[in-house]
């Protein structure tokens, strides 16, 4: 998966636990829906400038931006990913804590009948 995809990823897994909506981000960054919506499905990348803006928007460092994982893996796998990283961050500890003993379970179950 390419960067771009990966970058417009992440920003809809950043805006959606933000809960924001496009034309939200949009307004605070002073772009179109249509050029948030290009983004996040991976057919633009922004400049520099724009990647500033979105961090301010957001409330988060640019590094988060960009913390996505280098393995090559599926849209639908990082799609996922995103999706579960961005419940997680709303746990408690002891909830998140539960969530990956279920999450290692699965993981066995899924090996021993693998």
């Amino acid at each position: 998966m390419d960067t771009k995809t990966r970058f417009g990823l992440r920003l809809k897994a950043i805006r959606k636990e933000k809960k924001l909506t496009q034309e939200e981000l949009a307004t605070r960054i002073g772009r179109s829906v249509d050029a948030v919506s290009n983004i996040e499905r991976g057919r633009s990348l922004p400049n520099f400038v724009t990647v500033e803006q979105l961090s301010q928007a957001l409330n988060v460092p640019l590094k988060t931006l960009f913390d996505f994982d280098e393995a090559p893996i599926s849209r639908r796998r990082a799609q996922l990913v995103e999706e579960l990283q961005s419940i997680t961050r709303e746990l408690s500890d002891d909830t998140l804590e539960l969530a990956v003993e279920q999450i290692r379970v699965l993981a066995r179950k899924r090996t021993s009948a693998g």
